[in-house]
């Protein structure tokens, strides 16, 4: 299994574990991925039908690999899914490899990964095939923060396309604030909601698995200290990244990152 940071949290065990299963058209994915020169850099250009943190810095396999997902969302028929595939090709979010972090987005991400030494100036060194490229790719699926996602390379397309469907739930209840609101509640309320909606899409790789023990250990939440009647019924909206819930979640009003003011900055 790999792990995915969600985001930021200040709780001792932040890394979200994903259960995978085999996706049947992984070995000819991996295949189409080293055809298309995968296991290189992001360094032509050319169009998406997504839109990527950094555009400037794009490549034929990754706009590929992230395409496959997003069709396997718009194939799977299902509400959730549908509007998921949807979102993302309006541009409700951007999406982006982990080598493209911002500087202030890798800030968050070395901060949460204690597993890993990384220091400020290692942003200068986050290049594709790096040591720090690998350090971070070694221990993380997937991150968002406001309406950026930045994705691993190397998942199959179902997971890839669940991860997906995961980190925007993320997006659309703002958990890079929500998560705050009231620890270890709401901490739980906001990866219990993403799970269920990942569960949902890929219901296989969550069979016979207790959501509420998953999210709770994984995170090592108290679980004494979460809410009972959270505890009791933890699913909440919103869900579907439907026209509802972009209207409600306005990302042009989230604060701006000074990137000037990254001590990684160049």
């Amino acid at each position: 299994m790999r792990r995915r940071l969600a985001l930021p949290l200040t709780l001792p065990a932040c890394l979200l574990v994903a259960a995978c299963v085999a996706d049947p058209g992984s070995a000819d994915d991996a295949a189409d991925d080293d055809a298309l020169g995968g296991a290189g850099g992001k360094d032509d250009r050319g169009g998406a039908g997504f839109v990527e943190v950094d555009p400037t810095h794009s490549s034929a396999a990754f706009r590929d690999y992230v395409e496959r997902a997003i069709r396997a969302l718009e194939r799977d028929g299902s509400e959730l899914a549908r509007h998921t595939a949807r979102s993302i090709r309006a541009g409700r979010v951007r999406i982006d490899e982990l080598v493209d972090l911002t500087c202030w987005d890798f800030e968050r991400v070395r901060a949460e990964l204690t597993s890993v030494e990384l220091t400020s100036d290692d942003y200068a060194r986050l290049t594709p095939g790096s040591a720090v490229a690998r350090a971070i790719a070694d221990e993380i699926d997937g991150y968002m923060w406001s309406d950026r996602i930045y994705v691993s390379r190397g998942q199959p397309t179902r997971r890839l396309a669940a991860t997906l469907v995961h980190e925007v739930n993320h997006v659309i209840n703002r958990s890079e604030v929500g998560y705050w609101d009231d620890l270890p509640t709401s901490a739980f309320v906001h990866e219990y909601r993403a799970f269920h909606a990942e569960a949902m899409f890929d219901p296989a790789a969550y069979e016979d698995l207790d959501l509420i023990d998953h999210v709770v250990e994984l995170y090592d939440l108290d679980r004494e200290a979460i809410d009972p009647e959270v505890l009791a019924a933890p699913l909440s909206p919103r869900l579907v990244p439907d026209a509802a819930a972009w209207a409600a979640r306005r990302v042009n009003d989230d604060p701006v990152d000074d990137e000037a003011a990254c001590p990684g900055a160049p």
